[in-house]
Formats: C-alpha cells, sequence, structure tokens
C-alpha cells in the first residue's frame, strides 16, 4: 500500500509530479504529454514501483473529477 505524500498540478488542474512513500522506499511520479496522451514515468525502487500502481492511478481518477 502506497501513501500520497504530495502532489503537483499544472494550470490545467492535470497531475504533473506526485510523490508517494512506500514500505519498501519513496517514489517520485511525473506526468508527461506524450503524442497528446498523459503518460507517468516513475522513479525508485522497482518493488516500490509495483506497490504504487493503483494509488497513481487512484491520482489520475481524482485529477478527473476535478
Amino acid at each position: 500500500m502506497a501513501r500520497i505524500s504530495s502532489i503537483v498540478f499544472d494550470r490545467n488542474e492535470k497531475p504533473k509530479r506526485a510523490t508517494l512513500i512506500t514500505k519498501l522506499g519513496t517514489v517520485k511520479v511525473e506526468w508527461r504529454d506524450v503524442c497528446g496522451d498523459l503518460c507517468w514515468f516513475t522513479s525508485g525502487n522497482l518493488n516500490a514501483k509495483k506497490l504504487v500502481a493503483p494509488a497513481i492511478q487512484r491520482i489520475e481518477r481524482m485529477a478527473q473529477q476535478l
């Protein structure tokens, strides 16, 4: 399970950066526009990255509701 430590949104209220904390380490997420599609990229421990996928999806759903 991952805990969302911080989220930064751009001026269009789309997620730009986030920091997520797990028991296996910290993962930083960055969203980028790739050919008109918003994609996320992560940095951190591979096992921690596996744990943050549900939290990343939660952030994206939350941003869609804004």
